[in-house]
């Protein structure tokens, strides 16, 4: 039998990355995680998931949800360098 912990091994996702991902898309965590990993297997995906997180982190900004927003930065910050580099897909057109 599979453990959450075991599908997260599976992906190159930490969960707070995926935390990020399910509050952006308003999804549950495993499928947040089965998008996440969907779109690091595309060139543009890296680059889509930091843009969810910023987006994440403006709106918490916005509401003035302060102790939320150091951890966000974090993750951002581990999440791009694990993650470099990808096509932004807004970018080429």
């Amino acid at each position: 039998m599979l453990t959450l912990n075991d599908c997260i091994a599976f992906t190159d996702l930490l969960p707070e990355e995926v935390e990020e991902i399910s509050r952006h898309e308003r999804l549950g965590f495993v499928i947040a995680l089965a998008k996440g990993h969907t779109l690091l297997d595309r060139p543009w995906g890296p680059p889509a998931i930091r843009q969810m997180m910023r987006d994440n982190l403006a709106r918490a900004m916005r509401r003035g949800d302060a102790g939320r927003c150091g951890p966000m930065v974090e993750t951002y910050r581990r999440f791009q360098v694990r993650h470099p580099g990808g096509v932004d897909r807004r970018r080429s057109a």
